[in-house]
C-alpha cells in the first residue's frame, strides 16, 4: 500500500482552529453590532418622538395657560379710555406671546445667561399683567369718584374728596387727568393719553397731555409701580378722601352734653341771667327791630369744657401723627378741620413734630367747641361781670320783648270810653312788668321781685293808700327790725310759712296784713284784674276794663311767638282769635 493509498492522518494544527474562531466571533459580534446599531436608531427615533410630543404638549398647556391668563386679565380689566385700552391690550400681547415662547425654549436651554432671559420674559408678562391691571381698577374708581364727588358738590367737605397733591401744580395737573380719563373735557382745547412699557418692562407708563381753554397746557406721566405703590402704602392716588370726624366730637363731649343736646350743670355758670340777644328778624309794623330777651341764661364755661374735650384731643391727634400719611394729614387739616388749603405746607409741614402734635390737639379742641356752640344763642358778655362773647344754654327761655307794634293787634272797632291817663299809665306799667335794660345783669327771681314792687307802687295809686300794698320782702324787713328791737320773737321764715303761706304780696289790713292769693302774679292778666278790683272810683275800673284785653294779649304774645314764615297779619289774626 502506498503513501496515497494509505495517507497518513494529519491532525489540524491549533493555529488554525484559533483563527477559525476569532473569524467565526467577528462574524458574530458584527451581527450583533448591526443589530445593535438598529436598536440605538429606532430607540433615538422614539426619543425624538417622545420629545417632540413633549415639546408640543408643552406648547399646547403653554397656549393654554397664557390664553386663560389674558382671558382672566381681559375680563376683569375696567376700561380707562377706549384709545388707551387698545393699545394696552396690543402691548400685553406682545408680552405674552414672548413670555410663551419662553416659557417652551426654556426645556432644551441649558446656557444659563439665556435662560435668565426667557425668565426675564416671563416675569415681566406677569408683572405687566398685575401692574396694568391695578392701575386701570384705581384710575377707573378714582375717576367715577371724581365725578361723582363735583356732581354732588362733595369736594372738599366731610364724606368728599379731593384732589391729591404737594403743591398747587401737582394739584391743578392730577385734576387734569381725573376730568380727561374721566371723559369731562368741556375745558380743554385738546387732550391726549399715550401707554407703553416701562424700560423694566413689568410696569405701565401713562403719559397724558392737554392744552386748556385758556391757552395753558400740561402733562403728566403715570408710572403703574409708582402709583401702585404709593396706594398700598397709604400715600394715595389721585384722590384723597375727606375724613368726618364726628365720631371724635361725640366721644370727645360725651361728659359735656348728654343725648338731648343739653349741657351738664357742671360745665355751666351758677348763676342765671336775663340778657338781650340779636333779633332773629324783623315782625315790621312797628317802631324799631324786635328785640328778644334770654331769661334764666347760664352761660358755658368754656375754659372747663375745653379742659375736658383735651383729654380725648391728645390722644387722638397723637395716633393721627402716627398713622396718616402726608396726603391724608394735609386733607385734614386743610379741609375736615377747615384750615384752608395751604395751611398744611405753610404752617404746618415745617413744625417739628411736638410742635404738629400741638397744633392738631388745639385745632381738634377748638373745632369740637364750634360744633358744640353752633346752635346756642350768644352775647358779647355781662357788663361788670364778664367782658368776653358768651354762649347761653340751649334750655333756656327765649321771648320777645313789648315793641309799640304791639298796639296794632288791638281791635281798632271796639268802642273805648275815654281813659283817664294817669290811671292808664297806672295799668301800661301793670302790663309791661319790669324790663332789664340791655346792659343790665339781672337774675329771673330779680325780675319777679322788682315786677311785684311795680305793681304794688301802682296798686297804691290806684287804691289812695300809699301804704295799703306791700311786697313779701318789704313785709319780712319789717319784721326783721321788729325782732331786732325785740318787739317779737318770731322769726321770718316761721311767719312765713305758717301765717302767711308762699303769698308774694300783702295788703294791709289794721294792724297786720293779708296775702293776696288768688291771683297769678306772674301774668299781665293776673296782675290787671288785681289792679281792677282794688281801683277806687268804680267809673273808672269801667272805662280801664280794656286794659284786661291788652293784658292777655301780651300774655298770649309771650307764650304763642310768631311762627316762622308766618305775616304780621296773620299773626294778629292768630291773636284776636285767641283773644
Amino acid at each position: 500500500m502506498g503513501y496515497y493509498e494509505n495517507p497518513p492522518i494529519i491532525q489540524p494544527s491549533r493555529g488554525g482552529d484559533i483563527v477559525a474562531a476569532a473569524i467565526a466571533n467577528a462574524a458574530s459580534s458584527l451581527g450583533q453590532g448591526f443589530l445593535a446599531a438598529g436598536e440605538r436608531r429606532r430607540e433615538e427615533e422614539r426619543e425624538h418622538k417622545l420629545t417632540i410630543q413633549k415639546l408640543q404638549d408643552r406648547k399646547n398647556e403653554t397656549d393654554l395657560l397664557y390664553n386663560e391668563k389674558i382671558s382672566d386679565w381681559a375680563s376683569k380689566q375696567p376700561t380707562t379710555n377706549e384709545a388707551v385700552d387698545a393699545k394696552v391690550r396690543k402691548i400685553v400681547q406682545e408680552k405674552i406671546i414672548k413670555a410663551a415662547d419662553s416659557r417652551i425654549l426654556l426645556l432644551n436651554e441649558t446656557n444659563s445667561k439665556k435662560r435668565q432671559e426667557y425668565l426675564k420674559d416671563i416675569r415681566d408678562a406677569d408683572g405687566f399683567l398685575n401692574s396694568t391691571s391695578s392701575l386701570a381698577k384705581s384710575i377707573a374708581e378714582q375717576t367715577a369718584t371724581w365725578r361723582l364727588s363735583v356732581k354732588g358738590s362733595n369736594v372738599g367737605v366731610p364724606g368728599g374728596h379731593v384732589v391729591n397733591g404737594k403743591d398747587d401744580k401737582e394739584i391743578d395737573d392730577n385734576t387734569d387727568v381725573l376730568q380727561v380719563l374721566g371723559g369731562m373735557t368741556q375745558g380743554y382745547e385738546s387732550t391726549s393719553v399715550d401707554v407703553s412699557a416701562d424700560d423694566n418692562g413689568d410696569g405701565t407708563l401713562m403719559t397724558i397731555k392737554g392744552t386748556r381753554k385758556n391757552g395753558t397746557t400740561f402733562e403728566k406721566t403715570i408710572n403703574s409701580k409708582t402709583f401702585n405703590k404709593s396706594e398700598e402704602e397709604g400715600g394715595e392716588g389721585l384722590l384723597v378722601p375727606v375724613e368726618s370726624l364726628d365720631t371724635f366730637f361725640t366721644q370727645a363731649t360725651e361728659k359735656v352734653v348728654n343725648k338731648k343736646g343739653e349741657i351738664y350743670p357742671g360745665y355751666l355758670s351758677g348763676k342765671t341771667y336775663t340778657v338781650d340777644i340779636e333779633s332773629g328778624g324783623d315782625s315790621g309794623g312797628g317802631i324799631g327791630k324786635d328785640q328778644f330777651q334770654l331769661f334764666g341764661g347760664q352761660f358755658l364755661q368754656e375754659d372747663a369744657i375745653k379742659s375736658e374735650v383735651r383729654k380725648k384731643a391728645q390722644i387722638t391727634a397723637a395716633g393721627i401723627m402716627k398713622a396718616d400719611s402726608p396726603a391724608r394729614l394735609r386733607t385734614l387739616l386743610n379741609y375736615t378741620l377747615e384750615q384752608q388749603p395751604g395751611f398744611y405746607d405753610k404752617e404746618f409741614k415745617q413744625k417739628t413734630p411736638a410742635e404738629q402734635e400741638k397744633i392738631l390737639t388745639d385745632l381738634l379742641v377748638n373745632k369740637s367747641w364750634e360744633r358744640t356752640t353752633k346752635e346756642l344763642k350768644s352775647t358779647s358778655g355781662i357788663k361788670g361781670e364778664v367782658e368776653r362773647q358768651l354762649w347761653w344754654n340751649p334750655s333756656a327761655d327765649i321771648k320777645l320783648k313789648d315793641k309799640p307794634s304791639l298796639a296794632s293787634l288791638k281791635d281798632e272797632k271796639e268802642d273805648k270810653p275815654e281813659e283817664t291817663t294817669y290811671k292808664a299809665d297806672n295799668y301800661d306799667s301793670i302790663i309791661t312788668g319790669y324790663t332789664p335794660g340791655k346792659d343790665e345783669d339781672v337774675q329771673e327771681g330779680q325780675i319777679k321781685y322788682r315786677t311785684r314792687k311795680k305793681l304794688t307802687d301802682n296798686l297804691n295809686q290806684l287804691s289812695g293808700n300809699a301804704e295799703g300794698f306791700i311786697t313779701r320782702e318789704e313785709l319780712f324787713k319789717i319784721y326783721d327790725q321788729a325782732v331786732q328791737s325785740g318787739k317779737t320773737t318770731q322769726k321770718n321764715v316761721d311767719f312765713a310759712k305758717e301765717k302767711f303761706g308762699n303769698a308774694q304780696v300783702f295788703k294791709r289790713d289794721g294792724k297786720t296784713y293779708r296775702p293776696i292769693t288768688k291771683y297769678n302774679l306772674n301774668s299781665a292778666a293776673g296782675r290787671v284784674r288785681l289792679a281792677l278790683d282794688y281801683t277806687a272810683n268804680e267809673s273808672e275800673r269801667k272805662m280801664l276794663q280794656g286794659k284786661l284785653k291788652n293784658a292777655k294779649l301780651k300774655d298770649w304774645t309771650e307764650a304763642n311767638p310768631r311762627k316762622q314764615n308766618e305775616t304780621i297779619e296773620q299773626y294778629a289774626a292768630r291773636a284776636n282769635k285767641s283773644n
